[in-house]
């Protein structure tokens, strides 16, 4: 049997994703049980507080374990003191919750905010105990007690989530899920991660991590707060209802980002940063990453947006149809934030995260002040801002960011123009198919535009460039097997 450490890159990958495959199938599952057992009103409330209170997930741990993942020699000591850091700071956010879930309630003039708010503040203290505990699984490569512990918590949430659905808890079933899921989670890593922190040690060399850490702090709150601003202004502006359409289009269509691309930057950082040294094998490893990353992302979000009048329907029930031309300018937007996330992976590998924190603040910055402008009329122009900003947060990785890290941009951000005209010609051709079947129930209608869009996918193989894209993407399975041993 191979060790964690003998385990080649492709298999943490694989390991990486199949905790998230099964946690991304079991919030597919929620999607479909909840929205046919809760109300639109529901869903709108808990996503009122957790548009707020989520940017806690981002100052959790202050960027500490991304800094603890990328340091070549992480000792004792540093381990420890990251322990209590982070132990300390989620201790600080819980409370802070709890002390802002009075004003909060004020602020969307929903009595109701403040008891979830509490509520959900417990999340936070968990996951900053926790948070090195999987940190060194991750540099264990212990992949697949990760993935055990995600799958197992998220159904453990599901499953109490659902119970109290049925008994008529209405939005306190939302709420209990992500308690529950991060209760049994930490439980599991923290038991399994064979570790355990000593008292706190002055005299500990910490400045780089810290530096590090703050860097890729500042960059994520302000990544959440534009990702995030849009439900904020929606749930002010025009109250519980019209953001819980939102809010269903919002989670199918970043369901797909999340349970791909954020967990593979634990195991793609590491791994770009040894091929530093080797800047033509650097540079094949991003392009074949991104090539990687569009095909699959891409694929999903343009199927979403083409078949969303059925696919709607069908998942979360009737009632929902509001949520449809949402979900296709959201789709857009995803799409644009797949292509680019790359150039996070990038500036990311080589320590570049002043870098990182001024190419996104600018772009960033737009964007909330376009969603916070789009708010007045309405969530679909809400959206179409988003997507705006998203398009200029690419723009300024193409001009801005690559050419400082002295990678050029093309070979990082063209390997998606391919998958995206494909995809985009599929999700027109569903589009079309579906119509001409409307007629017929929804579920007939889905699978005919499913049909029609894996119609224009498949003779797209025969073409030269399609051919030589899947050629690229064995040969990197196929060369990442081969290193077996060697990571």
């Amino acid at each position: 049997m191979r060790t964690g450490r003998g385990r080649s890159a492709s298999g943490n990958a694989l390991l990486a994703l199949s905790g998230q495959w099964g946690r991304y199938a079991l919030q597919l599952l929620a999607l479909v049980v909840f929205s046919r057992l809760l109300s639109p009103a529901d869903f709108g409330l808990v996503a009122m507080v957790t548009g707020v209170v989520g940017i806690a997930y981002v100052i959790g741990d202050f960027g500490l374990s991304l800094a603890a993942l990328q340091a070549e020699q992480l000792h004792a000591d540093q381990r420890t003191n990251l322990f209590w850091y982070n132990t300390g700071i989620g201790f600080v956010v819980a409370a802070l919750i709890c002390v802002a879930a009075g004003p909060l309630a004020s602020f969307y003039d929903d009595p109701r905010v403040a008891p979830v708010s509490m509520v959900l503040a417990s999340v936070f203290l968990l996951n900053g105990i926790a948070v090195q505990f999987r940190t060194e699984l991750n540099r264990e490569l212990r992949f697949g007690v990760i993935a055990a512990a995600d799958t197992l918590g998220q159904a453990a949430g599901f499953f109490g989530a659902l119970v109290g659905a049925l008994v008529g808890w209405s939005y306190w079933a939302l709420v209990a899920m992500p308690v529950i899921a991060a209760v049994v989670t930490n439980a599991i890593i923290i038991t399994w991660a064979r570790w355990w922190p000593g008292w706190y040690r002055r005299g500990t060399p910490m400045r780089s991590l810290l530096t590090f850490g703050v860097n890729i702090l500042l960059t994520q709150v302000i990544n959440y707060v534009s990702t995030n601003i849009d439900q904020i202004a929606i749930g002010r502006v025009w109250g519980a209802t019209a953001l819980g359409f939102y809010n269903r289009a919002f989670q199918i269509a970043r369901i797909p980002a999340q349970q791909v691309a954020a967990p593979l930057t634990r195991v793609v950082l590491p791994y770009l940063a040894r091929l530093q040294g080797d800047p033509a094998s650097y540079l094949e490893a991003v392009r074949k990453t991104q090539l990687a990353l569009s095909t699959l992302l891409l694929s999903v979000l343009a199927f979403a947006a083409g078949t969303g009048d059925w696919l709607v329907p069908v998942i979360l029930g009737d009632g929902w149809q509001e949520s449809v031309p949402l979900l296709r300018v959201l789709c857009l937007a995803g799409a644009l934030q797949a292509i680019g996330y790359v150039t996070y992976w990038v500036l990311l590998s080589q320590g570049k995260t002043g870098l990182l924190f001024a190419t996104e603040l600018g772009a960033r910055l737009v964007m909330i002040a376009l969603i916070i402008a789009a708010a007045a009329w309405g969530p679909l122009w809400v959206a179409l801002a988003a997507a705006v900003g998203q398009a200029l947060l690419l723009i300024s990785a193409a001009f801005f960011a690559l050419p400082r890290a002295n990678v050029r941009a093309g070979p990082v951000l063209m390997p998606a123009f391919r998958p995206a005209v494909l995809f985009a010609l599929a999700a027109v051709a569903a589009w079309i198919a579906g119509h001409l079947a409307d007629t017929l129930p929804d579920i007939a209608a889905l699978l005919i535009a499913t049909v029609a869009f894996t119609a224009v996918c498949l003779p797209a193989m025969a073409l030269p460039g399609y051919r030589h894209d899947v050629g690229v993407l064995l040969g990197f399975v196929r060369s990442v097997r081969g290193a077996e041993g060697n990571a």
